[in-house]
């Protein structure tokens, strides 16, 4: 018998009831070890909150679908697109789901949710480590030029791609078994989850602080190329949207009494929500050329985005 949604890594809403006047209450939703409970209230900020996630998961689906499809079919594929597809592949899950858990909560409906709680996780961390992954390469690549041309696997990419997808599966699956089974390894789980963010936090700072003082330091810098500068944008909107998020899954784990992360967690995932909206942005931003004449089609801004040229 399902039990009890309780502190999920990235699903506020499974803790929130739907109120009879159309809004939810995170503060008695989210209490420790008290039930969801019904409060009239005339006005909540979760309207807001709600609402917003909404909006900015459709947006992100259309612009995370247009690099799925261009760098699926239509465009030919190097290392740096392979990663970029699985990230806005994770990014279309993370945001389809949100859709759903939105339009759920809107109408009054919350037992479904819970499901879908497994597939959110997967997509979530997926994303998360395979920016780092980016990130980490490219590091790398720049540190250790001529050995990584020549040392570099070919399908290097793939194989973490399918790596990082196995693992999240993984996780995801354990978690879809504890809303089922009570008890059923869900500390464990959660303590994996959180632990893995932060070690995947702490490789990507150091990753990407690295390749910014490389880039921005001696002679080097005059090789700065489009695809540095997306990955350096594409971090630096992760840290800023998504960061918060994952600080406070870590703190509420290990520091409980620091602060109320259930005050604030929805507010937390609706910017990690932004984050994989905004990526397929900053990939056509910065494949943009400066000096264009004339129109330019978003295959051709994207192959431009992903190729080393300067």
């Amino acid at each position: 018998m399902a039990q009890e949604p309780r502190d999920d890594a990235i699903a506020f809403h499974c803790r929130v009831r739907p109120l009879s006047n159309g809004s939810v209450s995170p503060k008695g939703a989210n209490a420790p070890g008290n039930p969801r409970e019904i409060v009239q209230s005339p006005f909540n900020y979760m309207i807001i909150v709600i609402h917003v996630a909404l909006l900015a998961g459709l947006c992100g689906l259309v612009g995370n679908g247009t690099v799925i499809w261009l760098l699926g079919f239509r465009l030919k594929r190097n290392p740096i697109s392979v990663y970029i597809l699985n990230l806005a592949t994770a990014d279309f899950l993370f945001l389809s789901f949100t859709i759903v858990v939105a339009l759920l909560l809107i109408n009054n409906t919350g037992d479904p949710i819970e499901l879908m709680l497994p597939v959110l996780s997967t997509s979530y961390l997926a994303g998360m480590v395979l920016l780092m992954a980016i990130s980490t390469e490219r590091c790398i690549s720049a540190l250790f030029p001529i050995w990584y041309r020549c040392h570099r696997p070919e399908h290097l990419s793939a194989i973490l791609c399918a790596v990082v997808w196995g693992l999240s599966l993984c996780l995801g699956t354990t978690r879809l078994l504890c809303i089922y089974y009570e008890d059923f390894l869900y500390r464990q789980s959660h303590l994996v989850y959180v632990v893995t963010s932060f070690l995947t936090l702490l490789v990507l700072c150091v990753s990407s602080l690295t390749l910014l003082l490389r880039v921005h330091c001696g002679s080097w810098r005059r090789q700065t190329t489009k695809l540095y500068r997306l990955i350096l944008l594409t971090v630096l909107a992760f840290l800023v949207l998504g960061l918060p998020l994952n600080v406070g899954l870590f703190i509420n784990l290990f520091f409980p009494s620091l602060f109320d992360f259930h005050r604030y967690e929805p507010i937390f995932y609706v910017l990690s929500v932004l984050n994989s909206a905004v990526n397929p942005l900053i990939y056509f931003f910065v494949g943009r050329p400066r000096h264009q004449q004339g129109p330019m089609s978003l295959r051709d801004v994207l192959q431009s985005a992903l190729t080393e040229d300067a």
